[in-house]
């Protein structure tokens, strides 16, 4: 079972988190300045509120379950799937253990919606380790703000470029 596995993509965990933060959503939205649209411009204001909210690294993985930051997380998500409607949420169906488990929702790209050839070539290519399909882990990628000079901006980046990559082996 692998993230694009429909385990991960429907279950009762990914389901009630997604649910929790929509909901969370508008008092969120209320109390977080600026405007929250879902568009690609308000990545840079979420940056700047989760900046302003966590001053580092340790603070910002300290709060990974806070209301605050996962409905960024699932903000920023959901930008890229409105962006991308081909990028879906995925998630372990149970949490996993250790430092390396897959705890946090991810963004993937709904496979199905390949054709045979196009999605046979990507699995060769990925069980020789080059990474094709993009996946996303929003809940890193806001950590990493303190960390790295990424932009939040650069998840939709992933699927622009694969977009593009289906369009050169479709043509």
């Amino acid at each position: 079972m692998n993230v694009t596995s429909p385990q991960w993509r429907d279950n009762p965990r990914l389901n009630h988190w997604l649910t929790t933060q929509e909901e969370a959503f508008p008092t969120w939205q209320q109390t977080t300045p600026g405007t929250w649209d879902f568009t690609p411009a308000s990545l840079d204001r979420l940056e700047d509120a989760i900046r302003s909210r966590y001053a580092t690294y340790e603070e910002a993985d300290a709060a990974h379950e806070d209301p605050f930051m996962t409905v960024a997380v699932w903000y920023l998500g959901e930008t890229v799937r409105r962006a991308h409607p081909d990028a879906v949420w995925s998630c372990s169906p149970t949490p996993g253990e250790g430092a390396w488990a897959r705890v946090s929702p991810l963004l993937t790209y709904a496979t199905e919606t390949l054709d045979d050839q196009v999605r046979e070539e990507i699995e060769e290519r990925e069980a020789a380790y080059d990474e094709v399909l993009p996946q996303r882990n929003p809940t890193d990628d806001i950590k990493a703000l303190h960390i790295s000079d990424r932009r939040l901006s650069e998840a939709l980046d992933d699927y622009t470029a694969f977009q593009e990559y289906l369009a050169s082996v479709a043509g």
